[in-house]
Formats: structure tokens, sequence, C-alpha cells
């Protein structure tokens, strides 16, 4: 089973469309909704949540160190420093889409 993969440029391209816009205006309008979610995410407090209605949750949550991880190739044991990490939550008008698909 191939997955069906898209990029910006699909993304650009659709929405000129749909907006009936030109590509290069439409694309420096995608850069910029990417970049400052970037940034959003990318700030230094542990936990951020962006909330896009009707869409979904863009969460930053911290994970636990792990202390007596294995390395599964050698059995060795590594220490895993605690992190952050993104999570997606789908919204309710996606979740519905989803099932119906």
């Amino acid at each position: 089973m191939t997955v069906k993969t898209y990029t910006k440029k699909d993304v650009v391209r659709r929405t000129a469309e749909t907006l009936d816009t030109k590509l290069i205006d439409t694309a420096k309008i995608v850069d910029g909704v990417f970049q400052i979610l970037r940034e959003m995410l990318s700030e230094p407090d542990p936990k951020i949540r962006i909330e896009i209605r009707n869409f979904g949750v863009f969460e930053v949550k911290p994970t636990k160190a792990k202390p007596k991880a294995r390395n599964p190739r050698t059995n060795e044991e590594v220490y895993v420093p605690a992190r952050r990490k993104t999570h997606f939550k789908p919204g309710r008008i996606l979740k519905e889409k989803m099932k119906k698909a």
C-alpha cells in the first residue's frame, strides 16, 4: 500500500485555487503561517498549545528522562534525556470527516 504524500507546494496550489489568488502571493502567506507556527511551537515555555478552531490543536509536551533505556542492537543501557515533543489532536469536524473516509 502506498501513502499519498502532499507537499507545501500542493497546499499552496490548492489554497490559491480556493481563494482565487496568484500562486506567488499564496506561497508567501502559506510560508508565513508555517513560519509563525514553527516559532510559536519552538518557544522556551515547556507547555504550549495552539488551538485552531474547526481544525485541531497543536501542543508541545515535555517527556520524562529515561535513565535505563536500552539500545536494542547492543542491549546496552543508555540514558535518554528529557525533551519536548509535539502532538496534534484533530478537532471535531476533522474527526467526523475522517470517520466517513
